[in-house]
């Protein structure tokens, strides 16, 4: 190890050496904080001292060794180094009964006066022969026999050739200090050791490394306070995790050996310090320690000295953290337990204390159950849902009253809400009980009603609800919140449906719940701004938020909707309640859904399941689900979404609105895999649910549009134009963005020259709500239109603006059909060489596949239309190239390329 900064002590014990060497006997004294290099520099000296042919014996004291008699003497004189001169031998030593009940070195009994004289006689018959130098390491540890003959050789080596040095650590509890008093009253040397300064931390830094950055050596040197074992402590970890600024397993040791190294009060005041933590003030410590202040005052400066502490705390909490994990379990709890015990004498904070009981896992007594649920409360005020829970399992556990264990499960229901609503719901029987003998208060029922909501039990959140009648607000609310989830306001309390007089947050609640019952998106977009400006976040308020921020999006408002969305995302994480950021993630994604971007809400809609167990979600799981299921099959992956329809959803959820909007996803995967009886059975069940429970709010589940889309599948164009049309006829009802999805699947249905004045309709209302997949695929709609009716540039236009956009929404069917060489591409007819006239794409198409030998049904599938389409389209076809069948068709065609592709269907064309 190369030493830094100890180039004046090494020249010190050289010069004191040559003085040796010349006759005059000479001792030094090297002392210095802890770990501050004493051990290498006297290695380094010795290899030193014996390159110049001195005889050098080293022993080290140790506090495991203090006891036995003359250990560091016999290390000396029966070491291998020392000369062949008789001296007495460890038989005779261990005879001689040495007082040990604080001895004084510096007084020679009868009984030991013959081990002393011939043990130095020995040393000086060597030194006799050459020079000689004594070194003790660690000599605070020395033993007190040993000590003696050190001194009796101190007073008899003044002329010969004999050089002692001594090292050992400065301290306050000295083993012998009449030793120290009685070496030092003999001519002697000082040699200190002090911290490394910054300087030689960036020396020790260089020469450890090649080419180490330039903020190591000041981050080492903050840490290691200049003690040169943790510096190469912290070396070590950079080199062994390449992690510049943080200490790692190293950097503890290093900490830990530099405690035990020192007396015991050193591991005891740390410890005290370590468990104490922000509460460490000296008297504090002090009393943890078993200490009076005025005792631990010198030992934290030795702390300090050793570059732990700084201050009074530790230099780094991953030193206190070692520390208290160096503790015996049992000793840990109980130094816990007493920092408890001692804030609560002081009056200390509850959450302070609480710290302190739960890292003891013991609640000690009734004051300490208070406590913790006092910490409890205070700790979810400050969004430590982890602390509040811990508090509250605590007292739970070591409670010994029955209505305090009932109040604090009441708690423990509402904290681990946030966290986890299946784990909440485990905790509800005291509420359930309290309903069923009607002593249920309101802040209760609030709680029970929104779990039961959650949990799709009407019939329990109806009974909560009616507990609730004298508070306007809070009723109003969970009124709200009921008919987001289940859509009307059917069996709630008349009183509840009535509203509250002229309270301004009742009266805005109240219309936003319009949107669910009237279907009013235009009236309700106001009235959810101000209950988003209006509503904090919290565990009462998180559903009214959410009906808010839907019917900003159901009200063609997706971009503000999303604004917010984000806003309180943002809020809900910096706040640690997983169970806010789960649903505030699955609304953001069914807004990004309605917005067209698929990528992102297949990302949101996942990161959100992921959240919570799916238990937790309760009915509410059918949210993110149905925008997953959306998003998979928008963007041609029908085996994820195969794996979303195998994950378990609640029976319950189908009798709610989440169920409608779960129906419509799967009826349109059902769509795009062919299976459209399949989706005319969900889309039907949705029609006729949304009657039964007077919804009409399209925007929320077009059910008449998905139906006319499933009929068109099924070649019933009639019907599906009778049913998109009844969907038209309701403009106070219909959002933008339902409108023009509507008026797509309508042009459809009619005749061709009709449907271009139909498709600009659709897109200026899908451009106005922001939905860029829908409006990609009326833009495709509009393109074919052009080019059935010869109208190439403006086909061509068409195509190009809906490449754009299809692209832009990660839809990648109909990316692929946009691309060059799908089965749609926009290109003008063109007599082939083998002299095929003249065809429209559509045409083309068709007939390509025809000569190729597919049957119709084939083609249709191919080509995502119906067999009445590809069968008019082939009618038209023969009658051009006047042939009779398509075994007739020109071989021509047999050379036309249509690459294989599985395009998501746009529309039906006919």
């Amino acid at each position: 190890m190369v030493l830094v900064e100890r180039n004046e002590a090494m020249a010190a014990l050289t010069r004191l050496l040559e003085q040796g060497t010349a006759g005059h006997g000479r001792v030094a004294l090297v002392t210095g904080g802890l770990a501050t290099g004493k051990t290498e520099l006297l290695r380094q000296f010795a290899d030193r001292a014996t390159q110049s042919g001195a005889l050098v014996l080293s022993a080290a004291g140790s506090r495991a060794e203090q006891s036995l008699h003359l250990g560091v003497m016999c290390q000396i004189c029966h070491g291998p180094a020392f000369p062949d001169i008789p001296v007495p031998s460890m038989s005779t030593v261990d005879q001689v009964l040495w007082d040990e009940v604080d001895p004084d070195p510096a007084v020679v009994g009868p009984l030991d006066a013959t081990i002393v004289r011939d043990m130095s006689a020995a040393i000086l018959a060597a030194a006799r022969q050459r020079p000689v130098v004594i070194m003790i390491d660690d000599v605070q540890f020395v033993d007190g026999a040993s000590l003696r003959v050190l001194l009796y050789l101190r007073r008899r080596m003044t002329g010969a050739p004999v050089l002692m040095v001594l090292s050992g650590w400065e301290q306050r509890r000295r083993a012998w200090p009449s030793f120290r008093a009685e070496i030092t009253r003999q001519p002697h040397e000082q040699i200190r050791l002090n911290p490394l300064t910054e300087q030689g931390v960036a020396e020790l830094v260089m020469t450890r490394l090649e080419s180490p950055p330039a903020r190591l050596a000041r981050f080492v040197f903050q840490l290691s306070g200049g003690n040169p074992l943790l510096a190469s402590a912290l070396v070590d970890d950079n080199e062994r995790t390449g992690d510049d600024l943080a200490p790692g397993v190293g950097y503890a040791q290093a900490v830990l050996t530099c405690l035990h190294r020192g007396e015991p009060q050193l591991m005891d005041v740390a410890s005290a310090v370590a468990v104490l933590g922000e509460q460490a003030a000296p008297p504090l410590v002090a009393k943890l320690a078993g200490e009076t202040v005025a005792e631990i005052m010198p030992t934290l400066q030795a702390l300090r000295s050793a570059g732990i502490f700084e201050g009074q705390d530790f230099r780094h909490p991953a030193a206190a953290a070692a520390v208290v994990d160096s503790l015996r379990p049992g000793e840990r709890s109980g130094m816990h337990l007493s920092a408890a015990n001692l804030l609560h004498q002081q009056g200390a904070g509850a959450l302070d204390i609480a710290r302190h009981l739960v890292a003891a896992d013991a609640a000690c007594g009734p004051w300490a159950v208070e406590l913790l649920r006092e910490a409890a409360e205070r700790a979810l005020a400050d969004d430590d849902v982890a602390a509040a829970a811990h508090c509250l399992r605590l007292a739970l556990r070591d409670s010994t009253s029955e209505d305090i264990r009932r109040e604090i499960t009441k708690s423990l229901a509402r904290v681990e809400w946030r966290v986890n609503p299946a784990a909440a719901a485990l905790h509800l029987q005291p509420l359930h009980e309290a309903l069923r003998t009607a002593t249920l208060n309101r802040r209760d029922a609030a709680t029970l009603a929104r779990q039961a909501l959650w949990q799709g039990d009407t019939k329990t959140a109806i009974a909560a609800m009616k507990a609730l009648e004298s508070d306007g607000q809070v009723a109003a609310e969970l009124r709200l919140v009921y008919e987001w989830i289940h859509g009307s306001q059917q069996g709630l309390p008349s009183s509840e449906r009535a509203g509250a007089g002229g309270n301004p947050w009742v009266q805005v609640a109240s219309k936003l719940s319009g949107l669910m019952v009237k279907g009013r998106p235009e009236d309700v977009a106001g009235s959810a701004e101000h209950i988003l400006q209006s509503c904090h976040l919290g565990d009462t308020t998180l559903e009214v938020v959410v009906a808010a921020l839907l019917a900003l999006a159901y009200a063609d408002k997706p971009d503000k909707a999303a604004f917010w969305c984000e806003a309180l995302a943002e809020e809900a994480q910096r706040r640690n309640a997983p169970t806010w950021q789960a649903l505030l993630g699955a609304v953001r994604a069914d807004i990004a859904l309605r917005q067209g971007d698929l990528a992102f809400a297949q990302a949101r809609a996942t990161a959100a399941l992921g959240l919570l167990p799916a238990e937790g979600w309760g009915v509410l799981i059918g949210l993110p689900r149905a925008t997953l299921l959306m998003a998979h099959t928008g963007m041609g992956q029908p085996d994820a979404a195969a794996e979303v329809l195998k994950q378990f959803v609640p029976d319950q959820m189908f009798r709610t609105v989440i169920g409608l909007r779960y129906l419509h996803a799967r009826g349109h995967y059902y769509l795009s895999t062919d299976r459209a009886l399949a989706a005319l059975d969900d889309f039907q069940t949705c029609d006729r649910q949304m009657r039964e429970w007077n919804i009409d709010v399209p925007a929320l589940v077009p059910a008449l549009t998905d139906l006319s889309q499933a009929y068109l599948k099924l070649e019933q164009r009639k019907v599906a134009r009778d049913l998109v049309t009844r969907q038209l006829d309701r403009p106070r009802v219909i959002s933008s963005r339902t409108r023009g999805v509507a008026l797509r699947i309508l042009a459809a249905t009619t005749e061709l020259r009709q449907r271009p004045q139909l498709l600009m309709e659709a897109i200026e209302d899908l451009h106005n709500c922001g939905d860029r997949l829908e409006l990609a695929r009326a833009l495709i709609d509009l393109s074919e239109a052009h080019q059935e009716l010869g109208e190439f540039s403006r086909a061509r236009m068409h195509a190009r603006r809906a490449a754009a956009e299809a692209k832009a929404c990660h839809a990648e069917p109909l990316t692929k059909l946009l691309s060059h060489g799908g089965t749609f591409e926009v290109k003008e007819p063109k007599v082939e060489a083998e002299g095929v006239p003249p065809l429209s794409g559509a045409e083309r198409r068709v007939a390509t596949l025809a000569a190729r030998g597919y049957s119709n049904r084939e083609i249709g599938r191919m080509l995502y239309i119906t067999v009445s389409t590809v069968e008019q389209h082939l009618t038209r076809v023969y009658r051009k190239l006047n042939v009779g069948s398509r075994a007739d068709l020109p071989v021509g065609l047999l050379l036309s390329r249509v690459p294989a592709g599985n395009p998501h269907q746009v529309s039906n064309h006919e």
